[in-house]
């Protein structure tokens, strides 16, 4: 039992602070288009309420309340019904991912990778004893299977690979053998490999990736204006709201690439701010998890750490051209309601596991 059951102020403060910032970087970067600049940042505005809402009920609603068979099924069942929803009448560029609700879109599988952790946290915590039973691994493919095939019907790829990643990372740390690890890693390379292959787009991603030159005005076009506009920030950017690449150079400046922007307008000192900040939400994290009363709580807040920090280290990679063009959102930052609410309501969750860490040590 803690000392004090008062939440880690200093991570709090830095999801928040990035909140806050990528309010004020959407709204920079949508200004290319001035008639359409107040809808964007209205409906993040209104996103992210709900999401520090949510984060707030679930920072003081005790975490072990989630351990409930019943609340653990139910965010599963809800998350799997979403995703036969999307797959069945979703839309999207190239894909099928977005469900539209009047003047909004939820994405489903955003809320995948949460429902994922928990069901990851209760069954692994369940079954610590038995992990080496092939019964409890298949029960764990199965649910990983059905979340990760449902999600690719939907033509997200992206979010598959990060919640087989996700998934990898939470079972490699509670200790599935490898014998059950490697098989499966083993298996999968090739299978991502021929799901890429299979797709004209991604495979032109993949070739951009490698020589973005030999199209500059096609495959290879919005990673030479990333490079452009990374570059071309110097140490201290062109200041806020001063970007050029913005107006229609840069694709996706609100969303995906979000990260190039602010290299562009704040410099390498703004880029690393958004490094280090990221970097913190890693120490605290991992401080939260290894120092969880239980091992609800330690995988809990290891999921939620690593799908936060893998998420923002894959949108930075592809943004510095150190990873292949994919959509993925840096998190709390890039404009998207669906992607905005589940991180703050996943924070909130990790803020509650850490009022249960020692206040004492550092």
């Amino acid at each position: 039992m803690p000392s004090a059951l008062r939440y880690d102020r200093l991570l709090c403060g830095t999801i928040l602070t990035l909140t806050f910032f990528g309010l004020v970087m959407v709204f920079s970067a949508t200004t290319a288009s001035s008639e359409t600049t107040w809808t964007y940042i209205i409906k993040q505005g209104i996103a992210a309420s709900i999401g520090l809402t949510a984060m707030r009920y679930l920072m003081f609603l005790d975490y072990r309340k989630l351990r409930q068979e019943k609340v653990v099924f139910a965010v599963l069942g809800v998350s799997v019904v979403l995703l036969v929803l999307a797959a069945l009448l979703g839309t999207g560029a190239n894909t099928r991912r977005f469900l539209r609700l009047w003047h909004f879109s939820l994405q489903p599988s955003e809320l995948a990778k949460p429902a994922l952790i928990l069901f990851l946290a209760f069954y692994l915590e369940q079954r610590r004893e038995r992990l080496g039973d092939w019964r409890t691994v298949a029960g764990l493919g199965f649910i990983i299977a059905v979340l990760s095939l449902l999600i690719y019907v939907g033509r997200d790829f992206g979010t598959m690979a990060s919640l087989l990643v996700l998934a990898g990372v939470m079972l490699f740390v509670a200790g599935l053998p490898l014998r059950f690890i490697a098989p499966a890693a083993a298996a999968l390379v090739p299978l991502l490999f021929f799901f890429v292959w299979r797709v004209p787009y991604r495979l032109q991603r993949l070739i951009a990736f490698r020589d973005p030159g030999a199209d500059p005005l096609g495959s290879g076009f919005q990673i030479l204006q990333s490079e452009i506009a990374v570059g071309s920030g110097g140490w201290f950017g062109q200041g806020w709201m001063a970007g050029k690449q913005k107006m229609h150079f840069l694709p996706e400046a609100h969303t995906d690439f979000i990260f190039a922007l602010i290299g562009e307008e704040l410099g390498l000192i703004g880029a690393v701010f958004v490094v280090l900040a990221f970097g913190v939400l890693l120490w605290r994290g991992l401080r939260a998890a290894i120092k969880a009363p239980n091992t609800f709580g330690c995988y809990l807040a290891l999921g939620v750490t690593a799908m936060i920090i893998f998420q923002a280290m894959f949108n930075m990679g592809v943004v510095l051209a150190l990873l292949p063009t994919k959509g993925m959102p840096l998190p709390f930052i890039s404009y998207g309601g669906s992607a905005m609410i589940t991180m703050l309501a996943s924070a909130g969750v990790l803020l509650n596991v850490s009022r249960y860490a020692d206040r004492h040590s550092l």
